[in-house]
C-alpha cells in the first residue's frame, strides 16, 4: 500500500529571476522542477521548507518566506495504478546565492521568457505550481494534479482547483 508523502516546495526568486533545479534523480530525472524535498518526522512545514532550500542551493540566507497553498500529486503507471502519493507544500521566497550543482542536481536562474521558452522541459506539474503560486492570491490556494509516468516520460493528465 502506498502511503502520502509530505513534500515541501518553494518558488525562489533570485537576482530578480526564478530559481529550478534539474533532477538528476528518480523521480523526475532530467526535469526542471522546483526546489524541495521531504518533510521529516516531527518537522514542521515551513522548518522544513527553509532546511530544503537552504541544502539544496547552498544559499547564505533566505528571506521573505511565505506558505502560498498546498497540492496533491498523484504519480500513476499507464494503466493507471498508484506509484506515489505526495502532499505537497508550496512556498515562496528570495535568496541571495546559489551553488550551481548540488547532489540532487544542476541548479539554473531562468528569466520569465525562458521559464516559458522551455516549458517542455520543466516537470509539468511544477509548471502549473509555480504558475499558480508564484504570485499572493486571496483564492483558494489547493489543487490537485496526476502525473502518468511511462517508459522514462512524464505527462500531465491533470492539474485543477480542489474543491
Amino acid at each position: 500500500m502506498t502511503s502520502i508523502i509530505p513534500i515541501v516546495i518553494s518558488i525562489l526568486r533570485c537576482e530578480e529571476q526564478y530559481l529550478f533545479l534539474k533532477r538528476a534523480n528518480s523521480p523526475y530525472e532530467n526535469l526542471w522542477s522546483l526546489v524541495g524535498g521531504k518533510v521529516g518526522i516531527g518537522e514542521h512545514i515551513l522548518d522544513a521548507a527553509k532546511r530544503e532550500v537552504l541544502e539544496e542551493t547552498g544559499a547564505n540566507s533566505l528571506s521573505n518566506y511565505e506558505y502560498r497553498g498546498v497540492v496533491s500529486e498523484r504519480l500513476v503507471k499507464s494503466d493507471g495504478a498508484l506509484l506515489t502519493h505526495f502532499l505537497i507544500f508550496v512556498g515562496y521566497g528570495e535568496i541571495d546565492s546559489y551553488l550551481e550543482s548540488h547532489r540532487e542536481g544542476e541548479l539554473f536562474l531562468f528569466s520569465m521568457e525562458e521559464i516559458d521558452a522551455h516549458r517542455s522541459e520543466f516537470l509539468p506539474s511544477d509548471w502549473f505550481m509555480f504558475d499558480s503560486f508564484r504570485e499572493t492570491s486571496d483564492e483558494s490556494n489547493q489543487y490537485e494534479t496526476e502525473l502518468e509516468h511511462d517508459n522514462g516520460r512524464y505527462t500531465l493528465n491533470y492539474y485543477r482547483k480542489a474543491e
